[in-house]
């Protein structure tokens, strides 16, 4: 007879975790495990049953399960595990890719980092948010798939030129315009790139402290374990108002694919990372790659952090990338200080 499993699932308009879960686990991996899931209606009541027992696991976007977390322990439980994303990236609903729209161009967006990311690529382009379109609102997170539509609307009548969304937002408002992908890796270099929000697409498993870690592990998948791991940390030593502006990326990758890499853009550091002076891999191991990076609010000054590091040394690696990340933040946020009484003032290099 198979154990029953039952994993509550709870959806947000960016990030749809029943049919993620659903679709994406390898059945094959649990034919001693019996798994249903069921749809829960919002955060407290999901909270309720899974520490009441009627629910075994809770899989929630990582998003809330991170400002939760207090919540989470009050009530018995912690976080176990996590999905890797599959689709980070936001997409431009437009009929023409990025660097093609005309000047002055009118994007939508409601994303304070993908206004400023677009400015960066297009200083031309005119960033409005939904609200300033005219018969579009805002409004409540639970209408954004038929702003969505809305903004095809308006994109079909000419009134925008393009409006940024979720991946999942773009499949579940049932769009017809091409979309454009942007994407953390361009394919050309020196093109324009995007790194996604703080836990774009990471879904988060809770469960009650104690939960069996040989089912809990099957659930979960490594690489977001890690990309759970350090983006809490990575945020959490940021205020609010910063952690909203700032593009995160943490992924895992191939010895292989990061010296392709490398060789493509002939980029000496990341190739120094994998290599030996004598030319030879250093370890033929999975790496983890960790990006972050903040932008002026025209988009015109960037401050980045990269690092490469080895999936059994990431957790020490972090605590370093994190003072590093932190002394520049704190330098390039605050007022240049005078060199002499006469000297004009002079604002932050971000700000």
């Amino acid at each position: 007879m198979k154990d029953r499993v039952v994993v509550g699932t709870l959806d947000l308009h960016d990030c749809i975790v029943h049919s993620k879960l659903s679709n994406n686990l390898d059945t094959s991996e649990f034919e001693d495990l019996e798994i249903s899931f069921e749809s829960l209606e919002n955060f407290p009541s999901g909270l309720a049953e899974l520490s009441e027992g009627r629910i075994d696991l809770f899989a929630l976007p990582a998003i809330l399960a991170y400002s939760a977390s207090q919540q989470i322990a009050e009530a018995g439980c912690e976080v176990i595990g996590a999905r890797t994303p599959r689709q980070p990236s936001m997409v431009l609903v437009s009929p023409n890719r990025l660097p093609y729209q005309p000047k002055s161009a009118i994007i939508v967006t409601d994303s304070e980092l993908v206004r400023r990311q677009l400015l960066r690529a297009r200083p031309d382009l005119t960033i409005m948010d939904p609200g300033e379109i005219e018969g579009i609102s805002s409004g409540d997170p639970s209408d954004l798939i038929e702003r969505s539509r809305l903004l095809a609307e308006a994109l079909k009548d000419d009134l925008i030129q393009g409006f940024v969304i979720s991946r999942a937002e773009y499949d579940n408002s049932r769009q017809t315009e091409r979309r454009h992908s942007l994407t953390s890796q361009p394919e050309e270099r020196g093109g324009s790139h995007f790194l996604p929000k703080p836990f774009s697409d990471l879904i988060a498993i809770v469960g009650r402290a104690g939960f069996p870690k040989s089912i809990s592990s099957r659930l979960s998948e490594p690489e977001g374990n890690t990309a759970l791991w350090i983006q809490s940390r990575v945020i959490s030593d940021m205020n609010k108002e910063i952690a909203e502006q700032v593009g995160v990326q943490v992924r895992h990758r191939h010895v292989g694919t990061l010296l392709r890499q490398a060789e493509r853009d002939r980029d000496l550091v990341l190739g120094d990372a994998c290599v030996d002076p004598d030319g030879e891999v250093r370890e033929n191991a999975v790496r983890v790659e960790i990006r972050v990076e903040a932008l002026s609010s025209d988009g015109r000054r960037t401050i980045g952090l990269d690092r490469i590091t080895t999936l059994s040394e990431y957790e020490f690696s972090t605590i370093s990338f994190i003072k590093d990340w932190s002394q520049l933040l704190r330098e390039t946020t605050r007022d240049v200080p005078k060199d002499h009484s006469t000297d004009p003032d002079s604002s932050a290099f971000i700000y």
